[in-house]
């Protein structure tokens, strides 16, 4: 089977976002660790750990989706789908990939509303005074990048199909 050009792109994208999360999970990991040990050893924490771990956490759970979903590693309930014909279960899968997307779309425009509302209120987080709206038009991609992963899904379900 061939890869397409598009799939090509959505997976390197997925990828480069994946590995972005891996890192801040790293940096979030030694930044906690060394956090307590300035606390325990030295009690004098570091500034900012706070802020910079809850902007870590946004950034890992929404980087990670799409490389999630395009290998399949998120969590699925399907003992009902299972028992459908191959035909029902190709139109349930359909279904719930199309309102996925446009789950996730709603989604990428609220968080380009919120980013744009955070920025004009000058929103910053509460050490570091780092403003937040960064973060979530960072998120706003990555949910663009999520909707056409669940494309590149929801075309493989159907070269699957065809391949039958």
């Amino acid at each position: 089977m061939k890869i397409s050009l598009f799939e090509k792109s959505v997976k390197l994208l997925s990828s480069f976002f994946n590995l972005f999360a891996s890192v801040s999970l790293v940096a979030m990991m030694l930044l906690t660790c060394t956090d307590v040990s300035m606390r325990y050893f030295f009690n004098s924490p570091l500034p900012g750990t706070y802020d910079l771990v809850g902007l870590m956490g946004a950034v890992i759970a929404a980087f990670a989706m799409p490389y999630t979903l395009l290998k399949g590693s998120h969590v699925a309930v399907d003992l009902l789908v299972r028992m459908l014909s191959a035909k029902k279960r190709l139109v349930v899968e359909t279904i719930t990939h199309i309102v996925g997307i446009l789950l996730f779309l709603v989604l990428v425009w609220q968080c380009i509303v919120l980013a744009f509302d955070m920025k004009a209120a000058g929103e910053v987080t509460p050490t570091l005074l780092l403003p937040f709206y960064p973060i979530v038009y960072c998120m706003a991609a990555c949910f663009f990048v999520l909707c056409l992963a669940i494309l590149v899904d929801l075309f493989d379900i159907w070269s699957q199909k065809e391949a039958r």
